[in-house]
């Protein structure tokens, strides 16, 4: 046997004890566009629930989405103001939002239109 042989054996060999194939654990060829896409899943990072805001200093609303395809479209909405915010993240002062108990939603919708949401509860003084 030539050195070329050799080389394509031991590769070979090595190939089949880490288990190589040109297959994806699903039987279809690596590279397709067939690609799994993980779910889409979505945090509201801040304001915590059971927050309550009150004053003029403006609030962070931030959320994220992981999963699913990009790009995503954000929405904020809450159940005493309606719209708020079509941002990934905002700021709000409390002194421009109705008092009371809120429930804030951040629904979010993903290149493929799948959407997925959080939601929070807040108190507005």
């Amino acid at each position: 046997m030539n050195a070329k042989t050799i080389s394509l054996l031991i590769c070979l060999a090595a190939c089949i004890v880490a288990g190589c194939s040109d297959q994806s654990e699903e039987g279809t060829p690596s590279g397709s566009s067939d690609e799994q896409i993980s779910e889409l899943v979505v945090s509201i990072i801040s304001p915590a629930t059971g927050s309550i805001l009150s004053g003029d200093e403006a609030v962070k609303f931030d959320g994220e989405a992981t999963g699913g395809k990009t790009p995503y479209s954000y929405r904020w909405s809450s159940s005493l103001d309606g719209s708020l915010s079509t941002e990934r993240s905002f700021s709000k002062p409390p002194s421009e939002m109705s008092n009371g108990r809120y429930t804030v939603i951040l629904t979010v919708i993903d290149g493929a239109g799948t959407s997925g949401q959080a939601s929070i509860s807040v108190t507005v003084l």
